[in-house]
């Protein structure tokens, strides 16, 4: 991760647009039968400086992919969610 900014509902990163989800938003998309994809990629986290995945989701219909992000609400706010180890995948693709 080189360059994070904040732009409303959408951050740069490196120049290219990622809208943000939260896991209610992807819950929201599974209830609501929302076709969708996930896949991961690996990045630096700035924190720590180790390599983490990053979930990024892709919805039919929309231009940008969506990355997932922490709960608003909570202590660390909407921060970008890093794993450090390859989760398992949840798709919806009916």
């Amino acid at each position: 991760m080189n360059e994070v900014m904040n732009v409303g509902e959408t951050i740069l990163l490196d120049g290219e647009p990622l809208s943000l989800v939260t896991r209610a938003g992807v819950e929201a998309w599974i209830k609501n039968g929302v076709r969708h994809s996930c896949r991961y990629d690996q990045v630096r986290d700035p924190l720590d400086g180790q390599m983490k995945y990053r979930c990024l989701y892709e919805k039919d219909g929309a231009d940008v992919p969506f990355v997932l992000v922490g709960d608003p609400g909570s202590t660390d706010g909407a921060r970008v969610i890093l794993f450090g180890d390859m989760p398992g995948i949840a798709t919806k693709d009916s």
